[in-house]
């Protein structure tokens, strides 16, 4: 956890957090050694605008984002999930367990879910 100091007092510059984001970023092959020192050392001048984890995604106050939506409109309340398999549980229970520890997502009671949609969960190409 040595790392993970972006909203701590240690600060997003904290040595042990910025060498990891140096070595976490993907450089590609087609730089010269002295590109990717140059880039290395960009990603380190700006490791505060890098989360290693959810746990440092804050939220910002100087914008809103607003759904334009007819008051009568209706959405669907009943969900049609297609089970998910034992690996995309695996995946996916973890995830939304630290998203609720970071404060992005949170359980709220029946009568305020206004629509559902399905889970899908898609395999990245890369």
């Amino acid at each position: 956890d040595d790392m993970f100091t972006r909203l701590t007092p240690l600060g997003p510059f904290h040595p042990p957090r910025v060498e990891t984001i140096v070595n976490t970023v993907r450089y590609g092959p087609q730089l010269t050694d002295n590109q990717r020192h140059m880039v290395r050392s960009l990603v380190a001048e700006f490791a505060d605008v890098f989360a290693l984890s959810t746990r440092e995604v804050k939220q910002v106050d100087f914008i809103k984002f607003r759904l334009s939506i007819p008051p009568d409109t209706v959405f669907p309340k009943k969900v049609h999930q297609r089970p998910l398999t034992q690996p995309q549980r695996e995946y996916l229970f973890p995830v939304l367990d630290e998203m609720r520890k970071a404060g992005i997502t949170r359980f709220i009671p029946a009568d305020e879910v206004k629509a559902v949609a399905s889970t899908v969960l898609v395999q990245k190409t890369h």
